[in-house]
């Protein structure tokens, strides 16, 4: 029969070579539990829906090295013949200017509110696009209501330029009613078209704000957002960049990425992150797998007298082996009390520098169960040599 308590004096013996394993199996199961956790939430955040076509829409970032082409009239045109020249590319089936990408983190936005209720109806952080008319068809949105402005307007610091709301925007500032020709802080509402994700920071991510009208300056840069025939966005990638040097070599192109590309580089950090704790939790499982064997067989071979007279007492071989495994299996039950704390901990650390929820019980557990497998395992050859111990061992020291 198993002595909690003759176990207990056993792990005493070993105080210090105990402490450091229990240390060790508490921050490995920290460390499973966080990386598990962000793990989680970054691939629940890249499946989020975005309703656009992450594959077959690519986002061109440049801007003119020329201070003449970065502001209008002159960059008007250069928009016109750079838009022209993308059409003509194979594969191009619709192409827009725009002030920035969806699917980012940052950017231009504002507050959007009904002008006869702002206080209710204001609304932070909604990204704000400066596109001409052929967005709608890259992105295939639908129009909801209204209609889409088809003339591009230009900027001439008195004209009203109308605005084109996301659903989930127009029913938040316009609730019950319809939105087309109610008039917001920027303009008067022309269209309602369907959701789409635009800025990660945004105060719900599918509110957006568009506007048909010509962008003024760009001495930030700008873009040119595509959609391809599918299968064909590599082979138009390829070509954009000579395409566009070809219209005028005062340009900077700064990357030509797929909406999931730019998806992905949204959750960069977190993906990052997450990696970079699972690299560092599988060393410290396979560090405590190779401590735990240590432990195990050094155990084994201190106790050979003891297992040998046990063994001429009538114990057998399963019970030997059963005792040293529970001796490990209670090791990791106490360094897995620690490692909660340590878990809790680390995820209130990782909170100050990035959004991760709160660890749920079921994770460490989870990776409690992991953590006792692997002990088990790098323990068991040891606990089985135990069993191999003669009771004539017993004999040989009296």
């Amino acid at each position: 029969m198993i002595s909690p308590k003759l176990i207990l004096k056993s792990m005493l013996r070993r105080k210090v070579v105990t402490s450091l394993l229990l240390v060790q199996l508490a921050l490995t199961l920290a460390l499973l539990s966080n990386s598990s956790l962000l793990a989680l939430q970054t691939w629940d955040q890249l499946r989020q829906p975005t309703n656009l076509d992450l594959d077959n829409i690519l986002y061109v970032s440049l801007k003119p090295t020329s201070k003449n082409l970065q502001e209008y009239p002159a960059f008007a045109d250069l928009l016109e013949r750079q838009l022209a020249a993308v059409r003509q590319v194979p594969a191009v089936q619709a192409v827009s200017f725009t002030n920035q990408s969806p699917l980012m983190t940052g950017g231009s936005n504002g507050n959007v509110n009904d002008e006869n209720d702002r206080e209710r109806s204001n609304t932070q952080n909604v990204p704000q696009y400066t596109v001409s008319p052929e967005f709608l068809q890259v992105l295939q949105l639908d129009v909801l209501e209204g209609e889409i402005p088809q003339q591009i307007q230009a900027w001439d610091g008195a004209a009203v330029v109308p605005v084109v709301l996301t659903k989930s925007l127009a029913e938040r500032v316009f609730p019950g009613k319809s939105a087309i020709g109610q008039l917001t802080n920027s303009g008067p509402v022309a269209a309602v078209i369907e959701d789409f994700y635009g800025q990660r920071n945004a105060e719900r991510v599918m509110y957006n704000r568009l506007q048909i009208a010509q962008i003024y300056g760009v001495a930030w840069g700008y873009g040119l957002i595509l959609r391809v025939t599918p299968g064909q966005a590599e082979q138009v990638r390829s070509q954009l960049p000579d395409v566009l040097k070809a219209v005028d070599a005062n340009i900077e192109i700064f990357s030509v990425r797929t909406m999931d590309e730019q998806l992905h580089r949204m959750f960069r950090n977190e993906f990052g992150l997450a990696t970079l704790l699972a690299v560092l939790s599988g060393l410290m499982l396979l560090v405590s797998m190779i401590s735990s064997y240590s432990n195990a067989h050094f155990n084994a071979l201190k106790r050979q007298q003891e297992i040998g007279i046990k063994r001429a007492l009538g114990a057998s071989k399963q019970g030997i082996l059963l005792e040293m495994l529970t001796e490990n299996w209670l090791t990791t039950g106490a360094g897995a009390v620690l490692g909660l704390t340590a878990a809790v901990g680390l995820n209130q650390l990782l909170a100050l520098v990035i959004s991760i929820p709160a660890l749920p019980v079921w994770l460490p557990l989870t990776a409690l169960l992991m953590l006792m497998c692997c002990v088990t395992l790098a323990t068991w050859y040891p606990a089985t040599i135990a069993t191999r111990v003669s009771p004539a061992t017993a004999t040989k020291t009296l």
